[in-house]
């Protein structure tokens, strides 16, 4: 009796899937042989959703010239910008506390000198056109040499969101570029 080509695969899958489900039952750690344990849920994983946080394309680099320099690369003293965002969500009954942190770097220009600078930094929690959370801060970066960039990461660990639409909160970062208010 002929066998089909299908009937072949469907013994190859098998046999796979048997090997597969015997390696896997068994874990060995002391020679002895016993079964695997699934991990345990919590609650905080079921309600997993955690905010994006999304960057602002207006107010990722900000431009410092001299006075009256404005536009001529000569007379840049510094470019601040922003890159990355990441966050974590911790929850509560009725809502999530969103870690957010960003990184940048200030660059110092041809007429820049170290220093303190304040990078005007500005996180908001949008739901639609409203917005239900927001933390203008103006966030210190030391630069100490005038011949590379300085990196700075600002965290802001208490954006408070409702749990009552959530799902419809975005949360935003920005340079708040004097320019631009």
């Amino acid at each position: 009796m002929p066998i089909c080509r299908s009937s072949i695969r469907h013994l190859a899958v098998l046999a796979g899937l048997g090997s597969l489900v015997a390696v896997s039952g068994c874990q060995s750690n002391d020679g002895s042989a016993t079964a695997a344990q699934p991990a345990a849920v919590n609650v905080e994983e079921l309600r997993a959703y955690c905010p994006q946080v999304i960057l602002e394309t207006e107010g990722t680099v900000w431009s410092q010239y001299e006075r009256g320099g404005e536009g001529d690369a000569a007379k840049l003293v510094r470019r601040t910008t922003i890159s990355e965002t990441t966050r974590a969500c911790s929850y509560s009954a009725d809502a999530i506390t969103v870690n957010v942190a960003v990184a940048g770097r200030v660059v110092p220009g041809p007429v820049g000198s170290p220093g303190q600078v304040s990078v005007p930094l500005v996180v908001e929690a949008r739901r639609g056109g409203e917005v239900i959370y927001s933390n203008p801060v103006n966030y210190g970066v030391q630069v100490a040499d005038t011949a590379g960039a300085t990196q700075f990461v600002f965290n802001d660990p208490a954006v408070l969101i409702p749990q009552a639409g959530a799902q419809q909160t975005r949360i935003f970062v920005r340079i708040d570029v004097p320019e631009a208010r």
